[in-house]
């Protein structure tokens, strides 16, 4: 299920009020971002891209789709977890450190599907992570 969120927005061309939509979703074992905005005066876009959207994205889809963080119990794998998280986050590792000290640990916090993607890559690494997820405030 994708996580999404709108974004209040203005058309660049006609300078009408409107609305960003942002999605996140897990497609063919990637993480997937998208944008859209259409207006009545004709102008639209859409975008995306793989991996993580933009700061400001990512806030508003977690702000309006609730937030997830993915646990990790087991000592034997902090290497595995510390790998994902620093080479295939770009988590600073002083971070992720920081977060595996003591378990069970909160490996990582974010969007219901940037969770659910970090608990698959975990599995596929033989690592049991649990999401556990928070409704918007």
């Amino acid at each position: 299920m994708p996580s999404t969120a709108r974004i209040p927005s203005q058309c660049a061309t006609c300078r009408k009020s409107g609305f960003l939509e942002v999605g996140q979703e897990v497609a063919k074992g990637q993480l997937k971002w998208s944008e859209r905005f259409s207006c009545v005066c004709g102008h639209g876009f859409e975008t995306g891209g793989v991996g993580l959207p933009a700061p400001g994205v990512r806030k508003s889809i977690i702000a309006q789709s609730g937030k997830a963080e993915v646990w990790v119990d087991d000592p034997k794998k902090v290497p595995q977890v510390l790998a994902l998280l620093v080479k295939g986050l770009g988590v600073p590792e002083a971070e992720a450190l920081k977060r595996m000290a003591k378990l069970p640990a909160v490996a990582f916090e974010g969007s219901h599907v940037e969770a659910t993607f970090i608990c698959l890559a975990l599995e596929k690494g033989g690592v049991v992570g649990r999401v556990v997820n928070h409704l918007p405030s």
